[in-house]
């Protein structure tokens, strides 16, 4: 279930699978039409698809970005003072995804572009 904007948790996935004093790693599992709750990323992180997946992601700018992504597609964030969102899975099966949060300041005082290996599909 989305939490309301006013209510940003600081959980980017749903389970965490391990900790310790350089990263955290969360897994994160959306059935069909299911949304994560509004999240703030605080720390540069990748992720890994581990499905063949339809996102909806919708910024706290009230911008969305709606895509395909082919299983083993990796994004790297680098998130400055924090980004805040929620997903979607948008598409008809379970969405699998495997975050790597790398503690520590971020790498830039603001957002830079993600950078990715390209693995899109067609939406």
């Amino acid at each position: 279930m989305i939490k309301p904007k006013d209510q940003v948790s600081t959980d980017v996935g749903t389970e965490i699978l391990f900790e310790n004093d350089h990263v955290r790693i969360w897994d994160m599992t959306l059935e069909p039409n299911e949304s994560s709750h509004y999240h703030q990323h605080l720390h540069d992180y990748f992720y890994i698809y581990t499905t063949d997946s339809h996102i909806t992601a919708h910024y706290d700018d009230n911008s969305e970005i709606a895509q395909g992504y082919k299983k083993g597609f990796v994004n790297f964030s680098v998130v400055g003072n924090g980004i805040q969102h929620h997903i979607t899975n948008t598409g008809d099966k379970l969405h699998n995804q495997i975050i790597v949060e790398i503690k520590g300041a971020s790498a830039s005082p603001k957002p830079l572009t993600p950078e990715n290996n390209g693995r899109f599909t067609k939406k």
